[in-house]
């Protein structure tokens, strides 16, 4: 079936009705401290009941870190052996969302969700500053902005800015979702990390969306998500389309993406398994190229007391390495072409019974074909990260972490360095 096809048919879909994503919100919920420590009771957030119908749920983190990065030397690159030291967040940033929600009778919900995003380093202020300075400021990004509807038989259905599909679960379970993982400018810190960005996955991004999620099926294991989006111009890194780091322009068409969901208790162990995609056209720059990029992935996780063991894998052609649409083609000869790319982690946790300690170990890596040898594209070296966690949690609020990294070179984001965190997370 050809993309233009399966973009039409979404597109009929979704005069059919509204729309929603899944159950993921990027504000916290015991879904996530639960991946590090085990709760007695679930946590709701701080809500505020103003009749039957409606309600006002507050919820965000805070985190903060002493974070040194020993960089090595890479004599090929011009990149001296040199340790920096920074106070910063991790790759979230300080997170506030605000949620009204409408009940009616027939048990349909409606939340419209303000999700806010604070930086820690007044460096993030303007990108072209070369370092932190006096009378900076941290800047506030508005994630979030969307509508869920959720109807009781009918499914559901989200409109509005979220956090896309393809890649959502890849960093929601990724052990340095509050951590900090892989770094990148040591020098001059900004409002964010990589954790395993570019290390296994793609980041998954904000993006203006419209999506229907059907009602469970399958004794309500399993849910399917499928949707539009509007679609990003390519950030052009290898230079396919002119200067080289450029933007080329929108593509016309909307971008498609979709999700399936399983999840199933078996006695005393839970599995949860997810495949998801994407798709658009690539932006051209008026060179008529009519490419288009297309990506899927699958993650699975297996948690049975407390051991928690989580595997994902993608693989995209034409959608970028750690941003979509980062460097989605190259210019091969006289051609341009699609950039092929692949991604894996596997990761344990381990949260002893009775006891506030938590350990975790995450393993990623991506393979980017961008090395033009003669007229042919290669894949060139794995960008990897090896990722050891410790955490100590006083309940499911408040939670000190360290972590320990290795990071392989990236080509575009990050040099080899050697990563030590310790810090905190505090949960509403």
């Amino acid at each position: 079936m050809k993309i233009t096809t399966l973009k039409n048919l979404l597109k009929l879909v979704m005069i059919a009705g509204m729309i929603s994503l899944s159950n993921h919100i990027y504000s916290q919920d015991d879904k996530q401290v639960k991946k590090e420590v085990q709760v007695q009771e679930p946590y709701e957030g701080l809500q505020l009941k103003l009749n039957d119908n409606w309600k006002i749920k507050f919820s965000g983190q805070v985190n903060a870190y002493y974070v040194i990065t020993n960089q090595k030397e890479d004599v090929v690159n011009g990149i001296e052996e040199e340790t920096f030291h920074s106070l910063r967040n991790g790759i979230s940033q300080a997170t506030l969302s605000f949620m009204p929600q409408y009940t009616f009778d027939d048990g349909t919900t409606v939340v419209s969700t303000f999700g806010l995003a604070f930086g820690l380093s007044n460096s993030g202020v303007d990108a072209s500053l070369p370092q932190s300075r006096g009378f900076g400021f941290a800047p506030v990004e508005i994630r979030q902005a969307s509508i869920r509807i959720n109807t009781p038989k009918h499914g559901s259905f989200l409109i509005g800015r979220d956090f896309g599909i393809f890649g959502l679960d890849a960093i929601y379970y990724d052990l340095s979702i509050f951590g900090v993982g892989a770094n990148y400018s040591f020098a001059t810190p900004r409002n964010t990390t990589l954790a395993g960005v570019g290390y296994g996955y793609i980041f998954v991004d904000k993006i203006s969306q419209l999506n229907y999620t059907t009602p469970s099926f399958f004794g309500n294991t399993s849910t399917l998500t499928l949707g539009m989006y509007d679609p990003f111009a390519s950030f052009d890194i290898y230079g396919a389309f002119g200067t080289p780091f450029g933007f080329t322009n929108n593509p016309k068409n909307v971008g498609v993406h979709g999700k399936y969901a399983f999840n199933k208790d078996f006695k005393n162990t839970n599995v949860y398994f997810s495949s998801a995609f994407i798709s658009q056209d690539i932006g051209d720059n008026g060179t008529d190229s009519d490419l288009s990029g297309f990506g899927v992935d699958a993650f699975m996780k297996i948690k049975t007391g407390g051991l928690t063991l989580s595997g994902y894998y993608y693989y995209a052609d034409g959608i970028g390495d750690a941003g979509l649409m980062f460097g989605p083609a190259i210019q091969v000869g006289s051609n341009i072409e699609t950039v092929k790319t692949q991604g894996y982690y596997a990761q344990a946790t381990y949260s002893f019974k009775d006891s506030p300690i938590a350990l975790g170990v995450n393993y990623g890596a991506s393979k980017v074909k961008d090395q033009v040898v003669g007229n042919n594209l290669e894949y060139s070296e794995s960008a990897d990260r090896l990722t050891n966690s410790l955490s100590y949690s006083f309940n499911s609020n408040l939670i000190l972490k360290s972590e320990f990294t290795l990071q392989g070179r990236h080509k575009v984001f990050a040099p080899e360095a050697n990563v030590f965190s310790l810090g905190a997370i505090f949960l509403f």
